[in-house]
């Protein structure tokens, strides 16, 4: 339901995953509207079916079948670097190249005429492209066990992931290692889903006692000392540096922002994910923070990353250890620069303990196949599943951007909040490490069944509920409501009233039939969004913002956190990434001047990796501006004072 208007073309293109038929047609150039119906036809009836064409949709981020007859999921959806990388080391490069696929930068308005075919974009392929691709990854997995691929690829640096289901993912070695899984009281179950350096080794988790306190008062953290009352915000006046991308460390920087820090977004110079991820999901996860686009290759960007990280008191990035050294943002860098500034960072597989997957690359898919929710929600047997393993069914997505990466988000913010608390508790001069991951957070959204799998009735692509008077009934106009029938009622002869009912009779049957039975309409994101659009409910609110970029952007206003039984929104609109790179660097000390010279060499990348808003034509000008200036950028005379003081 997310929408947005007011991007450049070229950086919207919004992929058939989220269309219509219509749309998925214009953009699935090669296949007929009755050859797709057919196809889908088929998948809705065969589970086989459905893993074909799932593969030759979206062949990149598609579950295969590898020797042993287990599935793999390979994760390069959205990743130029990633999909290249696939496409070369699994040896079809060559192959793809002669189909007429390309490797072009999506940011360039030159390229849009290969978007359905371009490797920077392997969502949105058309449909021969798409096939030959899955066509290519189906025959070369045949080659080893899916175990085997895993190990291979993620040595590659290529996320990816061995599906399996929630009963094998609690029994995983590594994860029982990594204290994901561990065990209370003679009991498996979930362990800590964030934690931080100084905290030290933690302590064995015990079993709850009835009426005992959660935490001893004794190691109970002091609160700070109140000095002035309390700030509507409580994270005014910090500073947060957002290195993160994709959903879940930005939904965090996003929360922070709530909360009241003013949150510094850095993008890079030279995004290897496509403008879905970095500009449409940014419409949503750019409110309330202050947007620069800096080229780290040039050393007047890397002081700009060291101006903005000696002034944070915290360091959000979504990366893995090696990234965090080769950046100059792992904890031993940050001592130096800003001793206090605390470390947030959110990983893919990685527990309370270090293992040797605790450095794998992943993304919320991914993560979704190796916890078992792509196996529970996916068409199969529960018997043949629990009998044979994931192999026996047919995995599905619990959704691209589920609540997987949201949770991480969430789970991150409070890390880091944990984080800030004890460094002010200890006087605010050391910082921390604060780290939590999609794999624990996965794990936690399935906190109700670590004694065993819901009902047959609750899982797969037909799934109606955990029990059969509490669940969703079909009824006329093939709308559906949910309902939560009298355990004596003939739950036969009652699904067969309600499928002759329109939603609302539905309802009302259960009220006046049933004894005021509780039943409601089930309805689709976009209708919940349209009831919610008027701003009469104070914790589901559809809104529309305009920042002034110019962005317009329709989404959900956050109810993430509550003050006084208000929930906390965004305090400013999204901005086009990199649109407040002016004020960002005036923050940071720099002069007009200096900020202008930073724009031309662009050291600072212009919004949106296109153009700055304010960018007229520029005329050639002969000046003492040094020749590689005037090379690359015209400048007008109007700057050229600026843009002196800016080189000097």
């Amino acid at each position: 339901c997310l929408k947005q208007r007011g991007l450049p073309p070229h950086l919207d293109p919004v992929p058939a995953i989220y269309k219509s038929t219509a749309d998925i047609l214009a953009k699935r150039r090669g296949i007929e509207p009755s050859e797709l119906d057919a196809y889908k036809q088929a998948a809705i009836s065969d589970p086989a079916k459905q893993a074909w064409l799932f593969q030759r949709l979206y062949p990149f981020m598609a579950p295969y079948k590898c020797s042993d007859g287990e599935w793999i999921l390979p994760m390069a959806t959205f990743n130029r670097r990633l999909a290249t990388g696939y496409c070369a080391y699994l040896g079809f490069a060559d192959d793809v190249s002669a189909f007429g696929i390309v490797d072009r930068d999506p940011y360039d308005p030159a390229s849009a005429p290969f978007d359905d075919r371009n490797l920077a974009l392997p969502i949105g392929f058309n449909f021969p492209s798409s096939c030959k691709v899955a066509e290519l990854f189906e025959a070369k997995f045949l080659e080893k066990t899916a175990l085997e691929w895993e190990a291979e690829l993620e040595a590659a640096g290529l996320p990816c992931a061995v599906i399996q289901t929630w009963e094998a993912w609690m029994r995983d070695p590594d994860a029982r290692a990594a204290r994901i899984f561990v065990e209370v009281g003679g009991e498996v179950q979930l362990g800590r889903a964030a934690w931080v350096k100084l905290a030290g080794e933690y302590p064995d988790l015990q079993p709850m006692v009835d009426g005992a306190a959660a935490v001893a008062r004794d190691r109970a953290a002091p609160p700070p000392a109140a000095t002035a009352p309390p700030r509507q915000r409580p994270l005014e006046g910090y500073v947060i540096c957002d290195f993160a991308n994709v959903i879940a460390g930005p939904a965090c920087g996003r929360m922070l922002a709530e909360l009241g820090a003013t949150v510094y977004k850095l993008g890079p110079g030279v995004p290897q994910h496509g403008p879905m991820v970095m500009m449409v999901w940014q419409a949503e996860l750019h409110q309330g923070k202050h947007s620069i686009i800096l080229d780290a290759k040039k050393a007047e960007a890397r002081e700009v990353i060291q101006r903005a990280i000696k002034a944070a008191d915290v360091v959000l990035l979504n990366k893995m250890d090696n990234q965090l050294v080769s950046l100059g943002l792992n904890r031993e860098a940050l001592d130096v620069a800003n001793r206090k500034a605390i470390l947030l960072q959110l990983k893919s597989h990685q527990g309370e303990r270090y293992t040797r997957k605790s450095n794998w690359n992943g993304y919320d898919p991914a993560l979704q196949g190796k916890t078992g929710l792509m196996t529970r929600f996916g068409p199969h047997d529960p018997a043949a599943v629990a009998r044979e393993g994931a192999g026996a069914g047919v995995p599905n997505f619990h959704g691209v951007a589920s609540c997987v990466d949201y949770l991480t988000g969430y789970m991150a913010a409070w890390a880091g909040l944990a984080a800030l608390y004890s460094r002010e508790v200890r006087g605010g001069e050391q910082g921390d490490w604060a780290v939590t991951s999609l794999a624990v957070c996965a794990s936690l959204t399935q906190l109700t069944l670590q004694r065993g799998e819901p009902p047959p009735s609750a899982v797969g692509h037909d799934a109606t509920g955990m029990t059969p008077h509490k669940r969703v009934f079909p009824v006329a106009g093939g709308r559906f409501v949910y309902g939560q029938a009298p355990e004596a009622c003939d739950v036969r002869e009652l699904a067969a009233t309600l499928s002759s009912l329109e939603s609302d009779a539905a309802i009302a049957h259960f009220e006046n039939a049933l004894g005021g039975a509780l039943a409601v309409p089930v309805l689709t994101v976009q209708e919940i969004a349209a009831l919610c659009s008027d701003g009469g409910s104070k914790t589901a609110n559809f809104s529309r913002k305009r920042g002034e970029s110019g962005w317009e952007v329709e989404t959900w206003e956050p109810t993430w956190f509550c003050f006084d039984g208000a929930p906390l929104s965004c305090a400013r609109p999204p901005a086009f990434a990199g649109a407040d790179a002016p004020q960002v660097l005036a923050a940071l000390g720099y002069s007009p001047g200096e900020v202008l010279g930073l724009k031309q060499s662009r050291a600072v990348v212009p919004t949106s990796w296109y153009a700055w808003a304010d960018e007229p034509p520029r005329e050639p000008l002969s000046s003492p501006v040094p020749p590689s200036v005037t090379a690359a950028h015209n400048v007008p005379a109007r700057d050229l004072e600026l843009l002196k003081e800016g080189l000097e």
